[in-house]
Formats: structure tokens, sequence, C-alpha cells
């Protein structure tokens, strides 16, 4: 009874944790694409013409930057206990004008769980630079070349996508997107200190564009918190330390809700996910975390969930594959359980390696490089893993050709005894005296093999004719 109530209680324990980081992490995000989505039917946005572009985000980042003052503003004055917050009209409008101005830049360059955050900061910046310039809507534009054109007084360039499915769309380059925090940190020394700084506010407050409420708290805290290091506070930095803290002790410490074995390594993997997940909303959604920081932390979260993924992917092929067998109730020296397994394994990694391969690719490394590369060292690789893949290949020889299974009774050579396993590079098996040999599987493949167990009896019809010719023969 008391097991019984244990395995329950993980269960139970088990899902709710599982449901609480559910929500954590769809929170926000169904929060924004709601208000974006809902006021997005009233408007539309020109990105034919460089001229439009600018235009457009000047006015955008303009109308943003008047909501947060105003708040800011509203807070300084009141001093309340709460942050002031904007009517629901006002809310959606920035919202979509904030993803509005994140189609306004090139960010393919940006890891995709940071875009959001890095994207609205450099929306900021360049909207700074796009001020301190002295460059109005109708500013006209010097032409580089057909496709690409630069602000005038300023380091700044549009340019038009020449494929996917924004191809025709001109917007700030990825090569601008790249430069603007040096270029805002040369201009911003000509600001006035005592002018509201949209960029800033947005970093040092928590929330993103329009903090909520309880960015009260934070602002009462004592002044060493909200200093700033690198383009972040104390508050947003130790936020970080604990988020990736309890990404690597989370998972260690619940263990033990998970019995021994395969279910423990696939527990431990996807609360890896789920902690790395929650913690990039945390500290760079919820922190408003940016700059290098939102970037290594972005890459650090996504490589770790990517990599707990493909554990996941491994761990679930191997589950998969002995719950199988139950199921379909064949025993473990069943020749088709062994086909299944090793199906299930190659499976498995095959998937891992594309999910990290994926998952390079989103954290914002060159895996086209990186492919690139693979298919040139591919020919070094396969001559240094030729036995390996001799091995492995011989293995799937056995097995289609059925000449022996786990359980046979077969002599190869010198080597006797009854097959216990074919592995993805050996065969074992157990000889008389109980030794266990292993033998490779190119081995095994190119020998002469004796299975005794498939040998065939002869009938006793003849067995007993051919005994009563001898007898009669030894009568005469």
């Amino acid at each position: 009874m008391q097991l019984v109530v244990k395995k329950v209680s993980r269960l139970v324990l088990t899902v709710a944790l599982l449901c609480l980081c559910a929500v954590l992490l769809s929170a926000a995000n169904h929060a924004h694409a709601g208000r974006a989505d809902a006021y997005r039917m009233h408007l539309t946005v020109d990105r034919s013409t460089p001229e439009r572009c600018l235009a457009f985000f000047i006015n955008a980042t303009t109308d943003v930057e008047g909501v947060m003052e105003r708040l800011k503003t509203q807070y300084e004055q009141e001093k309340s206990w709460s942050y002031p917050q904007p009517l629901e009209t006002e809310r959606k409008r920035v919202d979509y004008l904030v993803s509005e101005m994140l189609d306004s830049m090139d960010l393919s360059s940006v890891p995709q769980w940071s875009r959001q955050s890095i994207g609205t900061g450099t929306a900021f910046m360049i909207s700074e630079v796009l001020r301190l310039s002295n460059v109005k809507a109708d500013t006209p534009l010097r032409k580089l070349n057909d496709d690409l054109w630069v602000v005038p007084g300023t380091y700044l360039q549009i340019g038009r996508i020449k494929s996917g499915l924004r191809m025709g769309d001109v917007v700030f380059t990825a090569e601008t997107v790249a430069n603007v925090p040096a270029l805002y940190q040369k201009i911003i020394a000509t600001k006035p200190i005592d002018e509201f700084n949209p960029y800033k506010s947005f970093t040092e407050s928590p929330g993103g564009v329009l903090p909520p409420t309880w960015t009260a708290a934070i602002f009462s805290l004592p002044g060493f918190w909200l200093a700033s290091y690198g383009s972040n506070t104390v508050w947003q930095w130790t936020l970080l330390g604990v988020s990736l803290l309890v990404m690597s002790v989370g998972p260690f410490l619940l263990r033990r809700l998970f019995r021994n074995g395969a279910p423990r390594v696939l527990g431990a993997a996807v609360l890896t996910m789920l902690f790395s997940r929650l913690g990039s909303e945390v500290s760079i959604g919820l922190g408003s975390l940016t700059g290098a920081g939102a970037t290594i932390a972005a890459i650090i979260f996504t490589i770790v969930f990517y990599l707990a993924l493909s554990l996941t992917a491994f761990m679930v092929s191997e589950i998969l594959a002995s719950n199988y067998l139950k199921i379909a109730r064949l025993g473990a020296n069943h020749l088709d359980s062994s086909i299944i397994r090793l199906l299930c394994r190659l499976g498995g990694v095959f998937a891992s390696l594309a999910i990290i391969i994926y998952g390079l690719n989103t954290a914002g490394f060159p895996v086209m490089g990186i492919v690139a590369g693979l298919g040139v060292g591919g020919l070094a690789f396969a001559l240094a893993a030729r036995a390996t893949l001799e091995n492995l290949l011989a293995g799937v020889v056995i097995y289609m050709d059925k000449s022996i299974k786990v359980g046979d009774l077969i002599q190869s050579g010198d080597v006797e005894g009854v097959v216990e396993d074919i592995g993805m590079r050996s065969t074992r098996i157990r000889a008389a005296d109980g030794t266990l040999i292993s033998v490779t599987n190119s081995d095994m493949s190119s020998k002469i093999i004796r299975n005794k167990t498939m040998r065939i009896t002869p009938p006793a019809s003849e067995s007993e004719s051919e005994s009563e010719s001898g007898n009669a023969e030894a009568a005469h």
C-alpha cells in the first residue's frame, strides 16, 4: 500500500510541475499575441520603399515612447506602490506598434528566443540615433544601389529582403542591427542626461515596454540593485544567475520523483527542458535582459534546451522499445525484439542529431557551414569509422538474413554456444562453460555458421528402414 501511495504521489507531483511550467511559459506569449492581433486588424503597414519604411518606423517609435514617458512621469510624480498602467486601447496600440517595429528590422542573426527583447532594445537605440541625428520622417535617403540605402548623417542602412516569405520588404539590414549598439554608445554621449531615454527605461524596467504594476517594488530597491553594469542592472544580472542556478540544480533535486533507470534520465531531461525555457522567459522576457547579457543567456538556454530535447528523444526511443516488447508479449530473446531495439536506437540517434543541428541553428550558429564542413570531411570520417560501419551493416544483414537469432545454438569456427544478443557492433555468444564471447558482426557474417538449433532430424520411417536393411545385410 505504501508503495502505491508513493508512486501516485510522484505522478501527481510530476504532473503538477509540468502543468505549472507550461502555464508560466505560455502566459506571456499568449497575452502579447492576443493583444497585438486584436489591434492589427485596424492598421496596415507599407514597406515597399525605404522612405515609407523609415517614416513608419519613426512614427511608431515616437508613439510608443510617448506612452512610456507619460507612465514614467506619472509614477515619478505620484510615487505610489504600484506602477501606473495604460488604457486597454493604448496597450493594444503599443503591442501592435512594437511588433511592427520588430518587423522593420532584419533580425535573422539574432537568436530566436531573444528576438523580442534584443529586437525591441535595438529599435529604441535606432530611434535615439535617428532623433539625435535630426532625421525626420520625410528625410530623403542616399541610394547606394538598387536594394540598399543609407540614412544621411548616420551609418544606418536600409535594404530590401531578397528571399524568403518577406521577399521585397524594405527593412533595416542585419549589419545595421549588429552595429547599432556601438553606434548608440557613441552618439548617446551628446544626449542631455535629464531627458527621457526610452532604451534605458526599457532595459531597466521589468516586463518589457509596458512595465507591470509590481515594477514599483523594483524601483524601490536600494541603489545598489539599480546600478547598471553593461546594458543591465544588478537585479537583472542576479535574476539571470538565479535562473541559471535553478536550471542546473532543479533537475538534480527533483530526480527522485522518477524511478531509477531510463525513466529517471528521461525525467531529468524533460525537467531540464522546462527549466531552461522558464529561465529564458523569466530572465530575458520578464526581466528585460538586453544587450550582450541577453545574447549570451539566449545561447546558453537554447543550447541546454536542445541538448536536453535530443537526450529526451533518445531515451523515448529506448523506452518505446521496451514498452513495445511488453505490449506485444515478445520475449527478450525473440528475433523481432532485437530488430525493434536496433531500429529504435537508430531512430533515436538520428532524431537526436537532427535536434542538435536545429538547436545550433536556432542559437545563431552557422549550421550550414558546419554541414558543409561535414560534407568535406565525410570521406575522412567514413575511412576512420570504416570498421564500425562494416559491423553495423553486417548486423543489419544478419537480421535480414535470419540465419541466426537470439537463443540459437550455433558454431562458427572455434566458437560454439548460445546467441544471447545481436548488437550494433558485435554478436554475443554464451559458451558451454559460461564464458561470454563477443564476435564482431563483420567476422560473423563472413564465416560459415552452423545453426544446430535449426538442424532437421531425419523422419522416423526412414531411420527404421535404414536400420532394418542394415540388419538384413548383417544376417546374410
